[in-house]
């Protein structure tokens, strides 16, 4: 039996998003100095986008508005990906690293990717009805 998804906390892809924001706020600590308002600032801020908007998309009411928030997410995690191979090229990861990395990223991206075509499938469903307070 399935477990019912309350918060955006029950989402898996929150769940791995929030641990990706995680190992990045640990890698770039060790990043050079000269880098914290740089290369570190935009990595950091771009992880830290993927949970905060997969969870305002979740509490957003219309599933147009959910979608557009998971988009950002999606977004943001294609910047990481981004910053990651720059961080690799200049010498700041090394190969290990930077595989671990871009697979939790690529898993994030197909996971957000399933999220939108399932909310867009439920609005399909529930288009010529309305919803009731605090249904999805």
């Amino acid at each position: 039996m399935r477990n019912k998804i309350r918060s955006f906390k029950d989402l898996v892809v929150w769940q791995l998003a929030s641990e990706f924001s995680s190992d990045i706020y640990n890698l770039v600590r060790n990043f050079p100095r000269e880098e914290r308002f740089s290369l570190s600032d935009n990595l950091l801020r771009a992880a830290r986008s993927i949970p905060a908007n997969i969870a305002e998309g979740w509490g957003r009411i219309f599933p147009k508005e959910k979608i557009s928030f998971y988009n950002i997410a999606n977004g943001s995690a294609e910047e990481c990906n981004n910053h990651i191979i720059e961080a690799k090229n200049i010498g700041y990861i090394d190969k290990a690293v930077y595989d671990r990395l871009q697979k939790k990223c690529h898993v994030i991206a197909v996971k957000l990717t399933n999220l939108i075509a399932v909310t867009r499938r439920r609005t399909r469903k529930t288009a010529g009805r309305t919803l009731e307070y605090g249904e999805k």
